[in-house]
């Protein structure tokens, strides 16, 4: 059985790829923070509790097949005093990663994760061939750790690749992300003080997005080197989102559209472009939201 990692593997994406992969491999998470109670339901997932900004995984631990960094501080603000902060989790733990396994010959692909974010606000749908303009420290922290796994690859031979993406939401997601949110204040009655909420987003339930990671995983010889944007290639506006939910819902609560400002520097419409990845998985790229919302819902 191919022996996988997922460093950062403890959080939401981590959890629902954990679901996925530790039916088919070996599946070692490497996180800081472990849920216990999580992993002592799958036993069969093996766990180490490390800093990786500070630590390295030791020698004589087992070898992987692939290795997928989740680790980062995921943040929408636009404070730079995060910025210290985001080079650690983000960049420091990419070349703890690299001094670690760069001899490691049994090695054959690691993802790094980036951010559609990267992109900026002008030019959707994004191709990955797009010039980056982020707009946020996030977002461009998110492009140095990228490059830098590029160069790596490029000057080094390293195998890593970037994976970019869109708006995810489902099972495990903190509830003050904006679907989960949305979907606890209905549930509850309570209103919903929100933007105007024409802003559009590419969302891609968690489920789907880890079939397509390992898809690509499937097809490693193809992705080394590359960047990958992972979405569902359209965009809804946030106030469809909420219309939707509402409608599989019964509730009383009364969303106020346009109590909150939009954030400054707002991307519009974010909307990641499939066709790369369709190509490399020879799959079509077609999720359903609304299926995927009420079967969110009808889950928690």
């Amino acid at each position: 059985m191919e022996i996988i990692f997922l460093v950062g593997g403890s959080g939401f994406i981590g959890k629902n790829l954990v679901n996925l992969f530790r039916k088919e491999y070996e599946v070692h998470v490497i996180d800081k923070f472990i849920d216990e109670q999580f992993f002592a339901e799958r036993p069969e997932v093996k766990t180490l509790k490390m800093d990786l900004v500070e630590e390295q995984v030791p020698a004589d631990y087992v070898s992987p097949d692939y290795i997928i960094n989740l680790a980062s501080i995921v943040t929408a603000e636009r404070n730079f005093a995060l910025f210290d902060g985001l080079i650690s989790s983000n960049l420091k733990v990419l070349l703890n990663l690299y001094e670690r396994f760069k001899e490691d010959k049994n090695l054959k692909l690691f993802i790094q994760f980036g951010s559609s974010e990267e992109y900026g606000n002008e030019g959707s749908p994004f191709k990955e061939t797009m010039r980056e303009s982020p707009n946020s420290p996030y977002a461009l922290v998110k492009q140095l750790t990228v490059n830098t796994a590029l160069m790596l690859h490029s000057n080094y031979g390293f195998p890593a690749m970037v994976v970019r993406p869109a708006n995810l939401f489902g099972m495990y997601q903190n509830t003050s992300k904006f679907v989960p949110y949305v979907i606890q204040q209905l549930k509850a009655g309570e209103p919903l003080n929100v933007t105007p909420c024409e802003q559009k987003r590419d969302f891609i339930y968690a489920e789907d997005f880890a079939w397509a990671i390992n898809q690509l995983v499937l097809n490693y010889t193809k992705t080394v080197g590359e960047i990958v944007n992972v979405g569902s290639g359209e965009s809804i506006s946030l106030k469809d989102i909420i219309e939707i939910c509402h409608g599989h819902i019964s509730s009383s609560s009364v969303v106020n559209y346009g109590a909150l400002p939009y954030r400054e520097n707002e991307v519009m419409n974010l909307k990641c472009d499939e066709e790369k990845l369709a190509k490399i998985i020879n799959h079509e790229i077609k999720f359903n939201i609304n299926n995927r919302l009420k079967e969110y819902i009808q889950s928690l």
